[in-house]
């Protein structure tokens, strides 16, 4: 069985879960992953709150940021990026990015949607039980 992704049809946008204070990046996202269970970062990329933009896992392998359950989106077919941040400091939502952070998101997903022609961007919120990031994507990223 090969854990390669075997098309593009998605790009799905998630957070981090974190608050301002926990200046996560891919190092501390694939340590946390890995004592989950995981073999790596489940995130193909990773937005920090100055805006750097990091590689989790190879971007040739499914991604592990969606339950595989959906016929239409899956690990196999989508693109994980993760903003780090989405918490207020005592655990609450809180759509608490920073500019960097929504211009490089911006700027990543403008460079896929040529990588990737066709491709269809959704917030984790969209397809799954969850409020991750905490916006909506398509306003965004119209």
């Amino acid at each position: 069985m090969s854990n390669l992704r075997t098309e593009t049809k998605y790009i799905v946008i998630h957070s981090s879960e974190s608050s301002p204070k926990e200046d996560f990046d891919v190092k501390d996202i694939d340590t946390q992953h890995r004592k989950d269970g995981l073999f790596s970062c489940a995130f193909h990329k990773i937005i920090k709150r100055d805006g750097t933009i990091q590689d989790g896992r190879d971007i040739q392998i499914a991604g592990a940021h969606i339950a595989d359950g959906s016929l239409k989106l899956s690990n196999k077919n989508s693109i994980g990026i993760c903003l780090v941040g989405g918490k207020t400091t005592d655990g609450q939502p809180d759509c608490n990015y920073t500019f960097k952070q929504y211009t490089a998101l911006v700027n990543l997903v403008k460079k896929l949607k040529q990588d990737y022609s066709g491709v269809e961007i959704v917030g984790h919120r969209d397809v799954a039980d969850s409020v991750s990031p905490h916006f909506d994507v398509s306003e965004l990223l119209r």
